[in-house]
């Protein structure tokens, strides 16, 4: 998504990608993660229809899909004044499953042979790559999918969420026309299967209900914890108690000991300096700030109040400067 790629993508020139994922053999790499799901044959099948009519050449393996895009530069030789031609290709690949991944990968121009004579090569390959992955998203039923994710998770009217589809998808070639007059065919999708329960065994939460643990209190001779978060705190930590239905890890003693909130989306109250990265960068809005006064680190907290609608991207636990937070995958 050209819109959203220069904020939201990764790109590195080494060996391995962030979290040793994706292998790029020397090659820059974009990634964009996409919050929806898409692990239907015949919703794979179709994807590939809908490109067609692009001129892309694609190709399948397993759960992915390849799309490469090829273009002509033409130059002349400095030397002897020849004319000359190259024929570059950048491919996207399209990465199915629980969440969808858009990767590009741009070759070192010497694999297309010596045309040592193209200027800006890299920025044209980036631009064609952006190309290529905003047709993929505007002209397939990704896009359908997106445009229900935009009206779930951001409370978007249907005309709103085709709109914003639209705005962040301004390089797609032949793009498809969508109507607010009807839902897009994602929203007839079957419901998600429910999460299985967590490995690990729960301390049952203090007192029961919702909401068992206050905000305010007594506890104010308390300093600024330094992280990172201690990832085995489960084994080490008690529940105090549950806010909002979300659980609490003691000790706790507010307002100036907050301990550790979250069962699969962890954040160490105690460390969070409300800095807000995690915020911005969740792509389904799993957070959103809650007032925690009187608190010596910060005086608001990111509160993990959509934690079921976590994707695992693990785009927040990389953020943190104070390495507050902790995802842990349902099992």
């Amino acid at each position: 998504m050209s819109a959203l790629l220069k904020d939201r993508v990764w790109t590195m020139l080494s060996e391995t990608s962030k979290k040793g994922v994706y292998p790029l053999h020397g090659n820059k790499l974009g990634l964009y993660r996409i919050p929806i799901e898409i692990t239907e044959k015949a919703d794979i099948a179709s994807i590939q229809n809908d490109l067609r009519s692009s001129g892309f050449t694609m190709q399948t393996h397993a759960d992915r899909i390849y799309v490469t895009y090829k273009w002509t530069e033409k130059g002349t030789d400095p030397v002897t004044g020849e004319e000359l031609s190259a024929e570059p290709n950048i491919t996207v690949e399209i990465v199915t499953g629980e969440v969808v991944d858009l990767i590009y990968q741009i070759r070192q121009l010497e694999y297309f042979g010596d045309p040592y004579w193209i200027r800006n090569y890299r920025q044209t390959a980036d631009r064609h790559a952006k190309m290529v992955i905003d047709t993929i998203i505007r002209n397939t039923k990704i896009g359908d999918k997106m445009i229900a994710q935009y009206q779930k998770a951001e409370k978007l009217t249907l005309e709103q969420a085709i709109k914003k589809l639209e705005e962040n998808t301004p390089l797609a070639l032949k793009p498809k026309a969508r109507s607010a007059t009807a839902p897009p065919p994602a929203q007839a999708a079957a419901a998600p299967k429910p999460a299985p329960a967590m490995a690990a065994p729960q301390a049952p939460a203090a007192g029961g209900g919702d909401t068992t643990v206050s905000l305010s209190g007594s506890g104010t001779s308390y300093s600024k914890v330094e992280g990172p978060i201690d990832v085995k705190f489960k084994e080490k930590r008690q529940q105090a108690g549950k806010f909002k239905g979300i659980a609490v890890w003691g000790p706790y003693d507010a307002p100036g000991q907050l301990g550790i909130w979250g069962t699969n989306v962890c954040v160490d109250f105690d460390i969070c300096v409300a800095d807000g990265a995690c915020i911005e960068a969740c792509p389904v809005n799993v957070y959103e700030w809650l007032e925690t006064p009187g608190h010596p680190a910060s005086e608001k907290k990111a509160f993990m109040a959509r934690e079921k609608d976590c994707i695992f991207c693990l785009a927040c636990e990389n953020v943190c400067p104070p390495q507050a937070i902790k995802i842990f995958q349902k099992s």
